[in-house]
């Protein structure tokens, strides 16, 4: 029988496995809570600021949720030409090689009407987040909805290995990034994408506890994790923000 994987948490795996995980849960809810700003069809120009792979510019297409222009920019050259390679006949999407946290940042600075940036400032050290937002809002217009998700530090937790630099933890705790978002952005929503029962049981109140106590009747601890998440952004290990530059 095959060795399955059970480090790698993309979709693939996850199939092998027969079993989400809640990582894998929060991306994928992520990416489809990005089809709330996309209306209407066709209009919107999205920036995927540290796109990776293109995944949201995959299930963007994937699910017909088509852009007037999608552009992903990521710091992988090879990265990039794989992307491009991939959606070529797809017209509405490209991908570019930038680093976003240079300070002489060239690219087009045109404005974007849903700017995204899951799981990308974790990567870049602390030292480098100001020059990263700074160069995100050279895309905002007065109404650009930006998106942006991390993970909450938790010290008793620690740190994921790729989230580590230089022995450095990249991580930032939930009300130290809130400082630092404020400082350009004004925060219109903040979503815990998944959370660990030890963290919000305590804070539930009547009608949460009765709603968790019969859904962990049924549910397993990975998808009750992602559904409980959103009501406890502080306390999750994940939180998705929702914001418009000042």
């Amino acid at each position: 029988m095959k060795k399955y994987n059970t480090t790698q948490l993309n979709p693939d795996t996850a199939f092998e496995r027969h079993i989400y995980h809640r990582d894998q849960f929060a991306h994928y809810l992520r990416w489809t809570h990005v089809f709330k700003y996309m209306k209407p069809l066709g209009e919107k120009k999205v920036l995927d600021f540290g796109c990776g792979s293109g995944n949201l510019a995959e299930v963007l297409y994937r699910n017909r949720y088509k852009c007037a222009e999608y552009l992903g920019l990521e710091v992988r050259q090879k990265t990039v030409e794989e992307a491009n390679h991939k959606f070529e006949k797809v017209p509405w999407v490209k991908f570019s090689t930038q680093d976003l946290c240079k300070e002489d940042y060239s690219v087009d600075l045109e404005p974007y009407d849903v700017i995204v940036s899951f799981e990308v400032i974790e990567h870049i050290g602390k030292k480098n987040a100001d020059i990263f937002l700074q160069n995100m809002c050279k895309h905002c217009h007065e109404d650009t909805t930006i998106l942006l998700s991390t993970p909450n530090y938790d010290p008793d937790v620690g740190a994921a290995a790729n989230h580590i630099i230089n022995g450095e933890v990249c991580e930032f705790d939930h009300f130290e990034l809130q400082s630092i978002l404020e400082r350009y952005f004004t925060i219109e929503k903040k979503y815990g994408t998944f959370a660990s029962q030890k963290d919000y049981k305590k804070l539930l109140n009547d009608w949460q506890l009765k709603f968790f106590e019969q859904a962990h009747d049924y549910w397993d601890s990975n998808l009750l994790s992602n559904i409980m998440a959103p009501m406890f952004p502080e306390q999750a290990r994940n939180c998705l923000w929702i914001m418009k530059v000042k």
